[in-house]
């Protein structure tokens, strides 16, 4: 009866873990969108709406801030962010990090630039949830979200 008992015990563990993971949201999944850029500096911004310095939408919250179509992907270890609006492109590697039971967390490095970033689930108002990707990254945080969920 206690082997009985400690196999069943076992194959919970085993599928409560497993049924953990298949909610990890992972930078590879989506095509990204950004919705913002900060700069980190707070001490050189003259109010705080300054510290926005691109959107990737028109946004009456920021008004002075630059409007820039930048796109993510990332896929077997490579990163390519592109400028749409400038022609640009830029490229570099990824290197997972650790993984939460619904994230992921990621050392990056852009153009020689090395940075964080985390994949998760963001929850809204409204309960339902959007996976984001923040990273920080030379004196900035680029803010993203999958492209799909903008162009709706």
């Amino acid at each position: 009866m206690k082997q009985i008992l400690s196999a069943f015990f076992v194959s919970l563990i085993v599928f409560s873990l497993s049924a953990c993971q298949a909610d990890v949201v992972a930078m590879e999944d989506y095509e990204w969108k950004m919705r913002t850029v900060a700069s980190n500096d707070m001490e050189s911004a003259q109010a705080p709406d300054t510290l926005i310095i691109a959107v990737g939408e028109a946004d009456e919250l920021y008004p002075d801030a630059a409007i820039v179509d930048l796109t993510l992907t990332a896929k077997d270890g490579a990163i390519t962010l592109t400028d749409a609006t400038h022609g640009r492109a830029y490229s570099g590697t990824y290197e997972v990090l650790q993984k939460t039971p619904k994230g992921t967390d990621y050392e990056i490095c852009i153009d020689g630039v090395t940075g964080y970033a985390t994949v998760a689930p963001t929850e809204s108002y409204g309960g339902s949830e959007t996976p984001t990707l923040p990273i920080n990254i030379g004196g900035y945080s680029l803010y993203f979200i999958p492209k799909e969920s903008v162009s709706s």
